[in-house]
């Protein structure tokens, strides 16, 4: 198990081989490794000395990340109707789970200005792969929250919660319209734009960072 969980050791992985993985998936698993470990261990959500204090720096970074960046890619033309965009949207989860630990005003925390390159939808797709993968490592980040800092849904854990019991549907149906939407012309940019994703919120969390 990563050290810390948000991301999905293998997104993809668990019945897909069985399946027939897509070969954009298959790439995006492998080609982003190094960048995926980096922020996993720098977030390190998992760690048995959590404290709330910590918790809720991490949600802010998070918030600062996520905000701009979700902004910059749902704004984009030509995104599937069946992705639902809206019903994807994480920043008010984030602003609710803020307020929860105490923060009045999240609009006016920091904002990541070095975001990923968002210029086309392949590379926003990549992008939105490393933020839906992450609701599947939200699953255990829930259940450490809630076994080492007594946090809920109602107090500060709806964002890796996300979509409850829904998340393998809503996982399955983004793997479904990336492997579609998906082309040998196409693939390096989507893999380009989670690989910068994960390079992006990496230095967005340690060079202002702290522990």
């Amino acid at each position: 198990m990563p050290h810390g969980m948000v991301f999905p050791a293998s997104p993809g992985s668990t019945g897909a081989a069985r399946q027939g993985t897509a070969p954009v998936l298959s790439r995006l698993k492998n080609e982003t490794r190094p960048q995926h470990e980096a922020i996993e261990n720098a977030l390190d959500l998992m760690s048995e000395g959590l404290t709330t204090e910590g918790y809720r720096y991490r949600l802010e970074r998070l918030y600062g990340f996520y905000r701009p960046v979700e902004q910059r890619i749902f704004n984009l033309d030509g995104w599937p109707a069946t992705l639902d965009l809206q019903a994807r949207c994480k920043t008010p989860l984030l602003e609710a789970d803020l307020r929860a630990l105490g923060i009045a005003s999240p609009s006016e925390l920091p904002l990541c200005q070095d975001l990923p390159d968002l210029r086309d939808l392949p590379r926003a797709f990549g992008c939105l792969y490393v933020m839906e993968g992450a609701t599947l490592g939200g699953q255990f980040i829930t259940r450490h929250i809630r076994r080492v800092l007594g946090i809920e849904a109602q107090n500060g854990g709806r964002f890796f919660q996300s979509y409850g019991d829904a998340v393998g549907a809503r996982w399955k149906g983004f793997r479904a319209a990336l492997g579609a939407y998906a082309s040998p012309a196409n693939e390096d940019e989507v893999v380009r734009g989670a690989a910068e994703t994960f390079e992006k919120l990496h230095r967005w969390y340690t060079g202002e960072g702290r522990e």
